[in-house]
């Protein structure tokens, strides 16, 4: 066989093996979807699905990022370094008013009252035991974040008037904790586990969500996968469903797994005078009534130069019921 002849013949055989592979499946993998995590008990679906093997089922490759901080995750989201994570409904709306379009596709815990527990507490010997005393009493929170949403509507709601709310900023939760026990402020609001942690540790509960859903999290995707890989995003949601189904029916069985992954101190997981409540609920859409209250109140903190409305910040699609 002449030289030509055997180039013409390789390269029919290379056409025909690269119609193969595609007609097979066989082609190159996807990129996985990059999941950005911080050590909050709020990710815990995307933990057991991870060890559960929910991923693989659902066919995709997911890789759980981890992040100090929401400010660390945030940036990955506009540098385009992961695809989706946990946040709420202010960092959604954040990040489209600097330019990092994202959408919340899911609630993440807050669907009923009681889910992601947020408290305003009074630190131990402050005398502070009842929401009117904290008129005009500094908070320490973090600014502009859900930390003062949260804080707002809990005081107003007890009758407090916006300007009897007096709020001082410590972005860092363990150092606004260690501030709250030793009386170096006399109330802050924190999340579970802080919050648990602190009543353990003699801080008064004044105040907490635990029986409305003002501070819902929520699943967070950026624009682009969306765009590119809705499906890939639907099989992710997919398998935290599983996981959640999972918690809800044996939430012991993750206790360890979550107090790992989340950092959790072991008197919070073994105390039985405070115990930690760990609850999800199955993966659904925001309701536009929370989703346009927190616009309004970002308006009002002038935290939004743009004007948007519920289908600029979450997606339906992904979540069919």
């Amino acid at each position: 066989m002449s030289l030509s002849r055997k180039s013409v013949c390789l390269c029919l055989l290379v056409t025909a093996l690269g119609i193969f592979l595609t007609l097979t499946g066989c082609s190159s993998p996807a990129a996985p979807i990059k999941v950005g995590m911080m050590p909050i008990t709020d990710n815990s679906p995307f933990w057991v699905a991870e060890q559960q093997g929910y991923f693989k089922d659902e066919g995709i490759q997911v890789e759980l990022v981890p992040f100090p901080s929401a400010i660390e995750r945030d940036s990955a989201f506009a540098a385009g370094q992961i695809d989706a994570g946990i946040g709420d409904l202010l960092a959604v709306a954040a990040m489209n008013n600097s330019g990092t379009k994202v959408k919340a596709v899911s609630v993440g815990q807050g669907a009923v009252p009681g889910e992601n527990r947020f408290a305003i507490l009074s630190a131990p010997n402050s005398g502070i035991t009842k929401p009117e005393q904290l008129a005009n009493v500094p908070i320490a929170l973090s600014l502009n974040t859900v930390n003062e949403y949260i804080t707002d509507n809990l005081l107003t709601a007890e009758g407090l008037k916006p300007d009897e709310i007096k709020t001082t900023n410590m972005v860092k939760l363990p150092i606004r904790f260690e501030a709250l026990i030793n009386g170096s402020v006399k109330a802050a609001t924190l999340p579970d586990p802080f919050a648990t942690l602190a009543e353990i540790k003699g801080a008064r509960l004044i105040l907490d969500n635990s029986k409305n859903t003002v501070a819902q999290t929520v699943v967070i995707v950026r624009q682009e996968t969306l765009d590119k890989n809705p499906e890939g995003i639907k099989k992710l949601m997919r398998a935290y469903d599983r996981a959640v189904k999972d918690l809800s029916a044996d939430p012991k069985k993750y206790e360890q797994l979550i107090a790992e992954k989340a950092k959790i101190p072991g008197e919070v997981m073994s105390s039985k005078e405070h115990p930690l409540k760990l609850h999800f609920s199955e993966p659904q859409a925001p309701d536009r009534a929370g989703v346009e209250k927190t616009i309004s109140w970002m308006k009002d903190h002038g935290l939004l130069q743009k004007d948007f409305q519920y289908s600029d910040l979450v997606d339906e699609r992904i979540i069919k019921k």
